[in-house]
């Protein structure tokens, strides 16, 4: 299956039959009316489905019935023992896996509440209230498992809330829940992130994120990360590919109905038999910040990266706060440019729980399907221990890391490729951070640099963080070296990336020239320098490789 990389051009929609039908509520013994929208014509949908996938489109998993269900044109108000008032409608939607609503008017009274349940009565959804409602008065309510649901509003007796339902998404695959498609439903050859595979990713894993993506055209999954900044603020920046949303096919308005699911994955390297909580770790909404205006999307020209902030501007601390809630991770990224031999990918393929891919080859640096030069890397993937990880649909936009021994950073985003479990030397093609940096337009809205490095340090790489923000992995980059970590408390790292040396030599000096350790008949290029030194403070690092020599600062906790 080939990976997301444009955005789809044909569409099925519905407007919903005006059908209603009779059902009972057991509690109070009411009849509640039934709003039943017709099934779309699913063999349409498979056919749109498999010329987009053949185009590399986007991996589309739900359709829009448009509506217009608000709580005096539609259902039934019932008076409650306790003075309160109680609106019902059910939804019959048949075939579907689950389904979305998306609200135009979600206006709660102060005690209201809104809620949803299956058709055995069960509650399928949170409680929302008055909190929940959007800036601009919306609210989406995502993925209810069922076809036949009933919606409820409960209001005090004075209260009288307002909602209108515009949209109704009909997911139709890849949702995770078990009465159509079981959870797990990529390909049999991915690995779980939680595997060996996944061992020294502990910390870069809980930066990614599937993501609901909501446009003009129904809903889809793409992936992506959270990215860390040299402002050290933990703004909740999140980085994926401008193909998941160009301009013209995802409005301000849509992105604001995205939805961010974070820790969607298996606990341990075995596959899960259904969703649990899987689902309750996510973040409402995002809003643009840069992307690399690369023709909308749809044919890729560039680089193909989408900068977006979760949440509001209004609401960034609260943001900040539910990610910390989270543990989540801020991954740190390079954009020196530096060919890496060894990567891996950690994405979401068919929406489906993290999942992890391993290449073992050098990169190469590759044009996509333009005529610009030396906009993505090409990679090939491995068999590893427990299977063979590729992409598909819905890995769109998540990053791919360098190996670097726990400190690993993001060094491009998936635009696309061929990789596939009877295809597993194709390969697939990530937008590189380094021309996502300055080279996608003149504009500071087609650049990461001015958001990641906001105060122009000129700093290329930058380790990944925890909240807070202000104590990433330190590390010292040089022009073909790292030094990491820094401070350092035992142990730091000479990186030397893919160059090897055969003759290193790394020599310690205190702050007065005082040379106060030396390591000598050094090859490779990872070097560990067991940091003997007592004293905490400042010294001075001496490299010479072959006939080279580097100066660095390292602190010594």
């Amino acid at each position: 299956m080939s990976v997301v990389k444009n955005c789809l051009i044909v569409i099925f929609s519905l407007i919903t039959s005006l059908s209603f039908s009779i059902q009972t509520d057991e509690v109070s013994n009411i009849s509640v009316p039934v709003h039943s929208i017709p099934t779309p014509n699913l063999k349409q949908i498979q056919k749109e489905d498999d010329a987009i996938a053949a185009k590399g489109g986007m991996y589309r998993i739900g359709v829009f019935a448009y509506t217009n269900l608000t709580e005096t044109n539609s259902g039934t108000w019932v008076n409650l023992n306790d003075g309160k008032r109680k609106w019902q409608l059910s939804i019959s939607f048949p075939g579907a896996e689950a389904l979305s609503f998306i609200f135009k008017e979600f206006k709660l009274g102060l005690n209201s509440k809104f809620y949803i349940l299956d058709q055995e009565g069960n509650k399928i959804s949170a409680d929302y209230s008055k909190e929940n409602v959007m800036e601009d008065g919306r609210l989406h309510v995502a993925l209810c498992e069922g076809d036949f649901m009933t919606l409820v509003l409960i209001d005090d007796a004075n209260t009288f809330s307002k909602i209108n339902i515009d949209k109704v998404i009909y997911n139709y695959r890849s949702t995770g829940f078990t009465r159509k498609e079981k959870i797990n439903n990529s390909e049999s050859c991915e690995v779980n992130v939680n595997c060996s595979e996944g061992a020294e990713y502990k910390d870069e894993k809980q930066g990614i994120a599937r993501v609901y993506v909501v446009s003009k055209y129904g809903a889809a999954w793409c992936s992506g990360s959270l990215v860390n900044n040299l402002a050290k603020d933990c703004k909740p920046y999140f980085l994926t590919a401008l193909h998941c949303a160009p301009s013209n096919y995802a409005s301000n308005s849509d992105m604001l109905l995205w939805k961010f699911y974070f820790n969607y994955e298996a606990s341990n390297c075995s596959n899960p038999t259904k969703v649990g909580t899987l689902l309750s770790q996510f973040v409402d909404g995002c809003i643009r910040i840069a992307d690399s205006d690369d023709n909308d999307g749809t044919a890729i020209q560039k680089s193909d990266f989408l900068l977006v902030q979760l949440g509001t501007l209004a609401t960034e601390s609260q943001v900040i706060n539910q990610l910390k809630s989270f543990n989540s991770f801020w991954n740190g990224w390079d954009v020196t440019d530096l060919f890496s031999l060894g990567a891996v990918g950690i994405h979401h393929p068919s929406g489906d729980i993290k999942k992890i891919s391993t290449s073992t080859k050098l990169l190469e640096t590759v044009s996509y399907s333009g005529t610009t030069s030396n906009t993505h890397w090409s990679v090939e993937w491995a068999k590893t221990l427990n299977g063979n990880g590729v992409t598909e649909g819905g890995s769109s936009g998540s990053p791919l890391f360098h190996y670097n021994h726990g400190y690993s950073r993001i060094i491009g985003t998936l635009s696309g490729g061929a990789s596939m479990c009877t295809a597993l030397s194709a390969a697939d093609y990530y937008g590189k951070m380094n021309y996502h940096w300055k080279s996608d337009g003149t504009n500071a809205v087609q650049q990461l640099q001015p958001f990641l490095d906001p105060n122009n340090t000129g700093v290329l790489a930058m380790n990944g963080s925890y909240s807070p923000c202000s104590d990433p992995k330190d590390e010292t980059v040089f022009d073909g070296l790292m030094l990491y970590p820094n401070p350092v408390e035992n142990v730091f790292i000479v990186d030397f990336w893919n160059t090897i040396y055969s003759d290193i030599a790394i020599y310690i000096f205190d702050v007065i020239g005082n040379e106060v350790y030396a390591l000598e008949n050094q090859k490779g290029n990872y070097i560990p320098v067991y940091f003997p030194i007592i004293n905490p403070g400042l010294y001075q690092v001496k490299i010479k490789a072959d006939n080279k020599i580097f100066f660095a600062k390292i602190i010594k906790k």
